[in-house]
């Protein structure tokens, strides 16, 4: 089994989903044991170090795409991090394209975003399935392209120029979660837009939650909700799928403090013990389905420092550890 953790890099910021003020007076044992700033190539070299040593075999950095006339974004700055560290060789790494929001990529935009896409999948460091560097998209691109027809074309494009720049094509991943009802309707117009696989970037329920339903729930709830979905492409979907675990969702820092509106359930009862036994659940999963999932076995946790939402696993003041290590024990 390998295991890859998606890593977000928005903690420059007290705007928009940074450091709020919430995450730090409420939640401080959230902070990560080497402080709340981690910018720079020393940094994400521990980072590599602790991650290693905890089973992880990869970083996904979430990325954006740069609105700005110079094509930057701070939040990009992750990747770049990690490929000049010292120690990068220690792990692998691929982008998930956080699609979504602000940062919605249109047909016109779809070449040079290609280009930008290119030298990272390039990179030797760069996590393959069947030899095609894997790259996954954390939202649909249907509508913002146009429809599935100009889904497809913009694939077939994506394949076309990473042939060209001497690969051997690109593994494209979408994140789905399949409705109970129209899951083989979904996973057939995700295999028709031309992707090649399928994963998840996390499943959590309830999100935008304002219902009078109680709105905190139970780990082990969270856990047969994953499962489920596992079982519904293992039954529909003749593209392989990357399981996705979601190592914890409690995002109390980012809302209101009063609690109205809510945004989401709640899971805040997770315990390394859940998460380790949540992660062997997965890789029990993908050795009964070998064939509906990729040849190298790889299973998706979110994630590395979502810290605001409440899906870490680095250390943190809270716990020095003990989540790094339940990844590790269920790795084997």
């Amino acid at each position: 089994m390998k295991l890859g953790a998606y890593y977000w890099s928005g903690w420059y910021s007290m705007e928009g989903h940074g450091l709020r003020e919430r995450l730090l007076d409420e939640f401080p044992d959230r902070e990560p044991v080497w402080g709340w700033v981690s910018g720079t190539v020393s940094d994400m070299e521990t980072e590599i170090k602790i991650a290693k040593g905890g089973g992880l075999d990869f970083f996904a950095f979430d990325w954006y795409y740069p609105m700005a006339e110079d094509k930057y974004s701070p939040m990009n700055d992750c990747v770049d991090l990690y490929l000049k560290a010292k120690n990068r060789d220690e792990m692998e790494f691929c982008l998930l394209v956080a699609n979504h929001d602000s940062f919605r990529i249109f047909r016109k935009d779809w070449e040079a975003v290609v280009d930008l896409w290119i030298p990272y999948l390039k990179s030797d460091r760069a996590v393959k399935i069947d030899g095609k560097p894997l790259i996954i998209f954390f939202a649909g691109l249907t509508e913002c392209l146009g429809g599935s027809a100009a889904v497809r074309e913009c694939m077939d494009y994506f394949h076309a120029k990473a042939k060209e720049a001497g690969l051997a094509g690109v593994f494209v991943a979408s994140c789905m979660f399949p409705d109970s009802v129209k899951a083989k309707e979904q996973i057939e117009t995700g295999r028709d837009e031309g992707y090649d696989g399928f994963t998840g970037y996390n499943y959590i329920d309830g999100y935008h939650y304002t219902g009078p339903e109680p709105y905190i729930h139970t780990y082990a709830e969270l856990a047969d909700r994953h499962v489920n979905a596992w079982d519904r492409f293992a039954e529909y979907s003749p593209l392989p799928y990357l399981p996705i675990v979601t190592c914890g969702w409690d995002c109390r820092p980012w809302e209101p403090a009063d609690g109205s509106p809510h945004r989401s359930f709640y899971y805040p009862d997770r315990t390394p013990k859940q998460v380790y036994e949540f992660i062997t659940k997965a890789k029990e999963w993908t050795e009964k389905n070998a064939s509906k999932t990729a040849n190298e076995k790889i299973v998706m946790l979110y994630a590395w420092n979502e810290m605001g939402e409440g899906g870490y696993l680095m250390p943190t003041k809270g716990d020095p550890g003990l989540y790094l290590d339940a990844v590790k024990r269920a790795k084997g």
